[in-house]
């Protein structure tokens, strides 16, 4: 049985204003080739990519899936450190042609990075990474559980 935790959406912004503060101090913020004040500012005021993530659990192995359309998965980093599993990565910036002037700009780039705390019973011995159609899946397996009792063999 696997457990399904909706997110608030409350909290994409407050993700959203944490990146943004986070990021304040990267000497990478701001993209000085940028033609414009608005692609200059835009990992400040929401244009930085921001990863979704589901974290699911089954009986053997805890799931997370993140959304990362656009991003080679030679782009992507993963790394656990003290039971925190931390995703990073870059999305490039479409460059325009010198011929080209864009109307509509919706689409995100830049860096990101997110983290989580892995559950106790979590074994980052066992985590297998797979990518597929701009979906990471992390499956990282459960320690076996103990059940305290040491046993004494008779010899």
């Amino acid at each position: 049985m696997a457990i399904y935790i909706k997110r608030d959406p409350i909290f994409s912004e407050f993700d959203r204003l944490l990146n943004a503060l986070t990021s304040a101090n990267d000497t990478d913020a701001v993209d000085s080739s940028a033609s414009t004040n608005s692609n200059k500012l835009s990992k400040y005021w929401g244009g930085s990519f921001n990863a979704r993530l589901d974290l699911t659990e089954t009986p053997s192995s805890y799931l997370v899936h993140a959304d990362l359309p656009g991003i080679p998965k030679e782009q992507v980093q993963i790394s656990v450190k003290d039971d925190i599993l931390t995703l990073s990565g870059e999305r490039s910036q479409r460059r325009e042609e010198k011929d080209e002037r864009s109307h509509i700009v919706e689409r995100s780039q830049g860096k990101f990075s997110r983290s989580l705390r892995l559950p106790r019973d979590a074994n980052v011995e066992d985590v297998k990474a797979t990518m597929e159609h701009g979906v990471l899946e992390l499956v990282v397996g459960k320690k076996v559980k103990e059940d305290g009792a040491k046993k004494i063999t008779i010899q």
